[in-house]
């Protein structure tokens, strides 16, 4: 005869179960606490067991990690039981080893037809293997709640982070520095991806410079679905080179929710009963880090809606003026020159009038193209206007930032204009380096005084300001 055990301290559920599990023939114990239902766990060896989630003195989840971690109970069939799944849910009832969760607010008839549709399938429990003894039975329980509580910790510890994602570096720094206190780890690389924006992190104990290139290159292909975002950050404690060494991976884990692929964690530097564990701690983790990595690239893609403009990809005006104000700040504080520059597209409204606002957008989109991948990484460009533009170039004087400028204006003169189904359009642009002293306005005056010597001069080129007057 099939036996069953149901451990409940709720008495009305007790009864529920046992008249649902003796109708199909099974010979049904009955425990109130955890600790009764370990102990009559390891006496009957039951085929099935019902638990609650919430016992007296020992959880539900331990009985069912005890029972799970016991060899008699491999292939018993394992039930969780909860009110509702505000405090649990499927997926976690299955990640500490239930094969079933039934939730007890839907009632008595959804919980008999769940179970119905469960004991099709065979389950049964090792009779023959040799009883635990009480001190056996005794160290494997507070093994079993040893591990569950360092598993509590770490995955509290990950939620925790959620309350930082607006410092993603330090959320980087703290999960390598979280997993070196269980795991001997050489190196990590941390992948999360949008279609706004990608960032990739490396920790290493080596400091070696690696490849960041090769490194995308390998992060990207273990996605099943890569996406290719606009824009990419490098981060962490090891230095990014073309020229650096080529990460060779030990192990790699995707981190995905509902199928949604958030980023990637990869490792080197693993010997074998290092990956078993790592590769254990981020089962056990991955609920939270996937948490965590939908909320950074949630606060990614808001952060980038709220300050980049939509139709060209540069910043808009608030978030460039303040990146000026604290160049400002730097020129002032630390003696770091920058310069600045305003370009305004020429005869622009003759573009709307004669083609239209809709390739009016489409003139602003490319031309923000040609600003983005024109300038470098370190320079800062937004829309300040219409069609007027303010790039900064920090650590530039004046002539140099002339330079970047015409580059940009080569661009745009140079690009086949007709391919949008508009004539030839050019820009002229005035630049300005900041002097230590001045304020934000007074910077911005004085690139606005030298672009309007540029278009007062004939446009489709880019004058300096020089104090009494621009050249």
């Amino acid at each position: 005869m099939k036996t069953a055990l149901v451990v409940d301290d709720d008495s009305y559920w007790r009864r529920i179960f046992s008249d649902m599990l003796q109708e199909r023939g099974f010979k049904v114990y009955h425990a109130s606490d955890g600790v009764e239902g370990i102990t009559k766990a390891i006496k009957y060896k039951p085929d099935l067991v019902v638990v609650d989630y919430i016992l007296p003195k020992v959880n539900g989840t331990y009985v069912v990690r005890f029972l799970r971690s016991n060899p008699a109970f491999k292939n018993a069939g394992i039930v969780l039981v909860s009110f509702s799944d505000d405090l649990i849910n499927e997926y976690w009832a299955q990640e500490y080893g239930a094969d079933l969760f039934i939730k007890k607010i839907d009632g008595p008839e959804s919980a008999q037809k769940k179970m119905e549709n469960f004991l099709i399938v065979e389950f049964s429990s090792e009779k023959n293997l040799e009883v635990l003894s009480e001190k056996e039975t005794v160290e494997m329980l507070l093994n079993v709640i040893d591990e569950e509580l360092r598993k509590e910790k770490i995955n509290r510890d990950f939620l925790e982070l959620v309350e930082r994602v607006d410092d993603e570096s330090y959320v980087m720094r703290r999960i390598w520095n979280m997993l070196l206190k269980f795991v001997k780890i050489e190196s990590m690389y941390v992948m999360l991806v949008t279609p706004s924006m990608g960032r990739i992190y490396a920790f290493s104990a080596r400091f070696e410079p690696i490849n960041h290139l090769i490194l995308k290159e390998k992060l990207l292909g273990v996605l099943r679905k890569p996406v290719t975002p606009s824009d990419w950050r490098l981060g962490g404690n090891v230095r990014f080179s073309k020229e650096g060494e080529e990460p060779v991976l030990s192990y790699h884990r995707v981190i995905e929710k509902r199928e949604e692929e958030l980023g990637v964690l990869a490792f080197e530097g693993l010997d074998k009963a290092e990956k078993r564990k790592l590769v254990s701690l981020l089962k056990d983790t991955h609920g939270s880090l996937s948490v965590l990595f939908r909320t950074m690239n949630l606060f990614w893609d808001y952060k980038i809606a709220a300050d980049v403009d939509a139709l060209t990809g540069l910043l808009v005006k608030k978030v460039v003026l303040s990146k000026l104000e604290e160049y400002t700040k730097l020129l002032s504080r630390q003696g770091v020159i920058f310069s600045v520059a305003m370009l305004d597209i020429d005869d622009f409204k003759k573009v709307n009038d004669t083609y239209g606002h809709v390739k009016g957008d489409e003139v602003l989109e490319k031309i923000g193209e040609i600003i983005s991948s024109t300038i470098r990484e370190t320079d800062v460009a937004g829309r300040y206007g219409g069609e007027e533009f303010l790039i900064i170039f920090p650590g530039s004087g004046e002539d140099e930032a002339k330079a970047a400028v015409e580059r940009i204006l080569e661009g745009v003169r140079n690009f086949d204009w007709q391919s949008l189904g508009v004539g030839k359009l050019t820009m002229s642009a005035g630049v300005a380096q900041a002097r230590e002293g001045m304020t934000v306005t007074e910077i911005i005056e004085m690139a606005d005084k030298a672009l309007y010597e540029a278009k007062r001069s004939g446009k489709n080129r880019c004058v300096i300001y020089k104090g009494g007057g621009p050249s």
